[in-house]
């Protein structure tokens, strides 16, 4: 099915809803005098009722799309969601060879009647410990800066501290001497369920580079704390996976823990999906439709208003001519309309907002409308000084029969050319304003330019 196909179905179905909502269910289509009249000026050979139901229905038209546009992509961001293909078998993550680095998976488990989701980072198999260059005066301010982790005081620990491997930034490796009573684990958690009363303890951050090594003393003290049987579940559940990570720290696969003191442990790797996002960003968009169709009708208003100008000296230039060769105000009107529409049906000549207007006032008049009366609603319905003035003058040699209609119309032509004259000036300032930014973009990248041959030099 082609674009065009598409939009026709669209539209076809925008016409369903409308007749659903305006004739069943008669919900007012809601749109402003000021816009009927506007859409009225786009379109002047078209009825009132014509032209709010082609609104209305390109407006549902215009949130269909963009229905269907964001639906698709919910669709494709829904099927497109994937795993990290690390996680196996119902309990196994494969490591990367030495040198691949370290991933990250984020699995869900479940034991002990909950839920829970976690992200767990697999480093590289280890094959032999390899260490890089850095500065341990700024290693002994990390550690000493950030050990406490959300902890306040090493005087009141309760929470877990911050145990790192590695310095941030840095290759200096970090090794911890732990307590001998245990009340910390590798990992930084606390161990104090069974504590009764506040503890001191001893840790040692053990700084490593190369051959060198650094050892810096860390006294805090532990404080008690009641934990509910599912806070020991998952403390008991994370020294598991502690034991199995070391256990298999030089092989391939690491096996997580299937139980932990008899209840069953089941994983599952979490799914990363955006759709929601999209799904949002289309329903607003689908809010400024009637905001962006308010834009539109607005830029076209002013091409109708500029294009308008535009004709008016040679349409004046005209009259004159016709006028002066001794043709009547009417027989004039009918030649250049006639000339219009033998251009436009030989696809000769564009739609042009003049002359459609032009040959509604010629059809009125056809239909038994005065000429006054059809002049006067010429000038009305343009709504353009110039235009109005051009009808007025009309009217007059119609109703006063003046004999100087010729020399008013070269002074009106003498005001159009001037007028053409400053919207011509008016639309170039407007395009030097257009390609200042443009210009301005140019002018960052030669400053660049020039800077980074300078540093280069340098």
């Amino acid at each position: 099915m082609s674009v065009g196909d598409t939009g026709k179905c669209f539209y076809s179905l925008a016409q369903k809803i409308h007749g659903f909502l305006r004739g069943r269910l008669s919900i007012p289509i809601g749109i402003s005098e000021e816009k009927i009249g506007n859409l009225q000026k786009l379109n002047p050979a078209r009825s009132r009722d014509e032209l709010l139901k082609e609104y209305d229905c390109q407006r549902i038209q215009t949130i269909i799309g963009i229905l269907v546009i964001f639906c698709v992509l919910v669709l494709l961001a829904m099927l497109s969601q994937h795993t990290s293909g690390l996680f196996r078998e119902g309990r196994v993550l494969l490591r990367g060879e030495p040198g691949a680095g370290t991933e990250s998976v984020t699995l869900q488990v479940a034991g002990a009647g909950e839920k829970k989701e976690i992200t767990l980072e697999i480093p590289e198999r280890q094959y032999r410990p390899e260490e890089e260059k850095a500065k341990f005066a700024q290693a002994r301010e990390y550690i000493l800066k950030h050990f406490l982790g959300e902890n306040e005081s090493d005087e009141k620990v309760t929470k877990a501290l911050n145990l790192v491997s590695q310095i941030p930034d840095s290759s200096i490796k970090v090794s911890w001497k732990l307590d001998r009573d245990g009340y910390v684990r590798e990992d930084g958690s606390i161990n104090n369920g069974s504590l009764k009363e506040k503890q001191q303890i001893e840790l040692t951050a053990v700084l490593s580079y190369l051959e060198q090594k650094e050892k810096i003393p860390i006294s805090c003290v532990i404080m008690p704390k009641e934990k509910t049987v599912r806070e020991k579940f998952w403390e008991d559940w994370e020294a598991a996976m502690e034991e199995s990570r070391l256990q298999s720290v030089q092989e391939n696969q690491w096996i997580l823990p299937e139980d932990v003191e008899g209840e069953k442990v089941s994983y599952r790797e979490t799914k990363k999906s955006r759709w929601h996002i999209v799904l949002l960003i289309g329903i607003i968009l689908c809010l400024f439709v009637p905001f962006f169709m308010d834009c539109q009708t607005e830029q076209r208003l002013q091409r109708r208003k500029r294009q308008l100008q535009r004709e008016y000296p040679e349409m004046i230039e005209r009259f004159i001519l016709l006028i002066g060769a001794g043709m009547t105000v009417r027989g004039a009107w009918y030649r250049i309309t006639d000339d219009y529409e033998k251009k436009r049906e030989a696809h000769g000549m564009e739609f042009n907002y003049l002359y459609e207007e032009m040959l509604i006032t010629r059809y009125e008049m056809e239909n038994g409308r005065d000429e006054v009366t059809a002049y006067s609603a010429f000038g009305r319905r343009i709504s353009l000084l110039q235009y109005m003035k051009f009808s007025t003058l009309l009217c007059q040699n119609l109703k006063k029969g003046t004999d100087d209609l010729l020399k008013r119309m070269d002074m009106e032509v003498a005001d159009a050319l001037r007028e053409r004259r400053e919207l011509a000036k008016q639309l170039g300032e407007e395009a030097g304003t257009k390609l200042l930014l443009p210009m301005m973009l140019m002018l960052g990248v030669v400053f660049a330019l020039i800077l980074l041959a300078a540093f280069q030099q340098m």
